[in-house]
């Protein structure tokens, strides 16, 4: 796919220099057609075009965003989304998201089962968040923390914070 991608290349740059000797409805017409063959070449694979980009870092984060983040972790729990949010940033700063957080502890699918670069198993907490606290939100607070201890001694756990716009 690439090698035809850099021939359609080649030819297109040869083409551009010949350009000059015809009409404008000729150069319409011819750059329309490469524009549609070029756009079906990037539909049937976005990561085939990536070195056509001139701007590298514009490359990298097309490839980036053109991976589905449930593709990458296909075997996140149920319930939990790639896009949801762990912790939420200051005003200004951006929240981390579960996928921000898997590919920062170098994540990987291994069996079927989320594991980190040490190969522990993740597993996902989320704590009770409240906007007006429930009259016995201590001993609730009491048993999420006695949980979340004991599966930080088999797991490695990732914590889902609270929305600050609730509290």
């Amino acid at each position: 796919m690439v090698e035809t991608l850099r021939a359609l290349h080649t030819v297109v740059v040869e083409f551009g220099n010949r350009m000059r000797n015809y009409s404008y409805a000729q150069k319409l017409l011819l750059s329309a057609s490469l524009f549609l063959i070029m756009g079906s070449l990037a539909l049937a694979n976005p990561e085939g075009l990536k070195w056509f980009y001139a701007d590298p870092q514009r490359a990298e984060s097309y490839a980036a965003n053109a991976s589905s983040p449930s593709k990458r972790f296909n075997c996140l729990p149920k319930g939990i989304r790639a896009d949801e949010v762990v912790s939420y940033g200051p005003k200004g700063v951006e929240s981390v998201t579960v996928e921000k957080k898997l590919l920062e502890m170098k994540a990987r699918c291994r069996r079927g089962k989320l594991v980190d670069a040490r190969r522990r198993e993740i597993r996902f907490f989320r704590t009770s968040c409240w906007g007006n606290p429930p009259p016995d939100y201590l001993e609730i607070r009491q048993r999420e923390d006695e949980e979340l201890v004991r599966l930080k001694k088999r797991y490695t756990v990732i914590v889902f914070g609270c929305n600050p716009m609730i509290q």
